[in-house]
């Protein structure tokens, strides 16, 4: 005789199938095609992958970290980011990451956050000009402003162009995707 008893691992094992199915089919109905011809599908790949300056200083952006570096050098680098598109062309905007790499008080850079206290903590790199082979980068900074904030929200307030950030851009190629 069959047993006809509810079993909760059973109903779990539906229910998360079942999720996973619909979550999928959502995923794929909103997919871009090249039929769309969305600027922002074409901004959102530009923006992903190394840029160089005339310093040879390298801009490694991927879709959740962001790095600075060059030849025998380490500058800041920074996950969990996040893409603020600040034009309707979506040639410009902000890029914020949690620091992961960050300067001591010696300017050295490090990833020990007992030497770095910026690490953990967010920072904005602002972006303008981008084009699918060139982009302007700047780092936030200012006299006498914040290197970091704790959080998302408060780099997004505190890291604007109009609080006196990102005077100056560094002009670079795209090297690599």
């Amino acid at each position: 005789m069959k047993s006809t008893r509810f079993s909760f691992g059973s109903a779990a094992t539906f229910l998360g199938t079942l999720l996973v199915v619909v979550s999928l089919s959502f995923s794929f109905a909103s997919c871009k095609t090249d039929d769309n011809n969305d600027d922002s599908l074409t901004s959102g790949i530009a923006l992903i992958g190394k840029w160089k300056d005339s310093y040879d200083s390298t801009y490694e952006i991927s879709q959740n970290e962001f790095s600075n570096y060059g030849e025998g050098f380490d500058s800041y680098a920074g996950n969990k980011l996040v893409i603020s598109i600040t034009s309707n062309d979506f040639s410009s905007g902000y890029i914020y990451i949690q620091y992961t790499r960050a300067a001591d008080e010696n300017w050295n850079y490090t990833t020990d956050k007992t030497k770095a206290p910026d690490i953990g903590n967010w920072y904005a790199i602002s972006y303008k000009s981008l084009t699918a082979s060139s982009i302007k980068i700047s780092g936030a900074s200012k006299d006498g402003g914040e290197t970091s904030t704790e959080t998302l929200e408060e780099a997004m307030a505190e890291f604007t162009i109009e609080n006196g950030y990102f005077s100056t851009y560094s002009e670079c190629v795209k090297i690599s995707d």
